[in-house]
């Protein structure tokens, strides 16, 4: 396919690899023909449709009517029309193609702002790069020389700095990598984000390796050869009939061996079943997986850390500041199964610890954490029912809030479960308003590792005097169970 000219840019560009990885691949629906990065760095083009509305959220009408607009703007650079992008500051326009030759920052997220050559926000490492230009730095993809080093030609990880790559070859890297991007240096997934701020598109989208026509056709045939060291069999590593037959590995089922070529005899019992044997790589590989994850154990049972915090990415639709604000935002955390959601599966709320004085293990209070927001799937649930409605719910709630005023009873249990499959042991707690009127506010949910040694004695008594971190708060919710039956009836006393 030869050149094609954008309706909103008027710029021609081939369909061929260099050009969909700066302007992104050619979208035709009816009669327009647009880049895709046009639809989504073009300032005053909205987002107002849903994933199959126009083209990719992008109404028809908007695109048309952002094609007629941009016609109206001259460019910065080239002093032609056609210019749909803004600077963010200045507020002056330049074309996509005009805003890669002249060193122009776009933002792949969020309201996905562009900002000229003049007005690019500029950090303390970016003012030190363009200070002092490294020398003699290689490409950390294509391992070729960065000649010149310029800062719009590079891309690097703002999460640990410890190298450069070409922003052609990031570009080339993320375009493939897709959900599965990470930081070629430090492995962090963040670095997902952090690149969408040097003008590098991240699709959402599975690995290009992922989505290949039959990429895992290979895993579909079963492996059938000897490859035991010593071979007994006089037909050959390749021979699979009866009583020379072959076992493939428990683990890998890429290597495979006789029955008796295991055993290391030709004659074998009539009662002989059917074995499951190990090669000796996946054994070598299970014994340090075994022995790291017993290291790490220890090392979390020292410290008293039971779980690591993650970032993970969303997908972030193009917002428009002009566009009218969903004031109806979701507040409560958002459960995602793995298996079933298209989404990510952490949720970027933040949760603050809440608990009564006497039992806080830590002098900082209200401390936000990042919680995993992965919804499990409850087992053998034990309900713990510390308090029950009372017949005068009114008398017996003032006097169970003196009692915990003057006693301090601690944690107010409302279950405790395991999920099936994980090693952790979560507990429910309800939450107390202990500034104010001393009512529930909601319930907490905590999470240890099962082999916590804070966990040997799991019964209601020595629950309700767990000493907590923040690092045990797994989830916050608004649910306050039996209290919000006990709150109704205060409100409303019988007469």
């Amino acid at each position: 396919m030869g050149k094609q000219q954008c309706d909103i840019c008027g710029k021609e560009s081939e369909d061929k690899e260099s050009d969909t990885l700066l302007f992104g691949d050619w979208m035709i629906r009816q009669t327009l023909r647009v880049h895709y990065f046009c639809l989504l760095l073009s300032t005053d083009l909205p987002q107002r449709g849903g994933d199959s509305s126009g083209i990719l959220g992008f109404l028809l009408r908007d695109i048309r009517k952002e094609a007629v607009a941009a016609k109206k703007h001259i460019c910065v650079y080239c002093h032609e029309k056609g210019a749909s992008i803004a600077c963010h500051k200045c507020h002056t326009r330049f074309h996509l193609d005009c805003s890669l030759s002249n060193r122009c920052t776009s933002e792949f997220c969020g309201d996905f702002r562009s900002y000229c050559d003049a007005c690019t926000p500029l950090d303390d490492y970016k003012r030190q790069l363009l200070a002092n230009p490294p020398q003699n730095k290689r490409c950390d993809i294509c391992l070729k020389a960065i000649l010149p080093f310029s800062l719009h030609n590079v891309a690097y990880g703002d999460c640990c700095r410890k190298g450069f790559a070409h922003r052609m070859c990031m570009r080339r890297y993320a375009l493939a990598s897709g959900y599965y991007l990470r930081c070629i240096w430090c492995r962090k997934e963040k670095f997902r984000d952090i690149i969408r701020q040097q003008s590098i598109f991240v699709p959402d989208r599975d690995a290009s390796w992922e989505r290949q026509k039959n990429a895992y056709q290979d895993l579909h045939h079963k492996h059938m050869r000897c490859d035991h060291k010593n071979c007994l069999c006089p037909k050959g590593r390749d021979y699979n009939k009866h009583g020379w037959i072959i076992f493939p590995c428990k683990l890998c089922a890429s290597i495979g061996a006789h029955l008796k070529c295991l055993t290391g005899t030709l004659r074998l019992s009539r009662g002989s079943e059917p074995v499951e044997f190990k090669c000796d790589v996946c054994l070598e590989v299970e014994q340090k997986l075994l022995s790291n994850k017993q290291l790490s154990m220890l090392n979390a049972s020292d410290t008293g850390i039971t779980k690591q915090n993650v970032e993970m990415s969303f997908y972030v639709p193009k917002s428009n500041p002009n566009l009218p604000v969903d004031l109806n935002t979701q507040t409560q955390p958002v459960f995602s199964d793995e298996e079933n959601s298209e989404n990510s599966d952490v949720s970027g709320i933040t949760v603050i610890a809440s608990q009564r004085a006497s039992c806080i293990a830590t002098s900082k209070k209200d401390i936000p954490v990042s919680v995993e927001a992965t919804k499990p799937s409850p087992v053998n649930i034990l309900k713990e029912t510390i308090v029950n409605i009372p017949d005068s719910p009114q008398t017996q709630l003032q006097s169970q809030l003196q009692s915990d005023h003057e006693y301090s009873p601690g944690l107010v249990i409302r279950q405790s479960f395991t999920c099936a499959g994980e090693p952790f042991f979560y507990l429910v707690t309800h939450e107390f308003d202990e500034r104010g009127s001393g009512d529930c506010t909601g319930s907490c949910t905590l999470r240890f590792a099962t082999d916590d040694p804070r966990l040997k004695d799991r019964s209601p008594e020595a629950l309700q005097n767990l000493l907590i971190t923040e690092e045990d708060i797994w989830c916050r919710d608004t649910d306050r169970g039996i209290f919000s039956l006990v709150h109704s009836k205060i409100l409303s006393p019988c007469h």
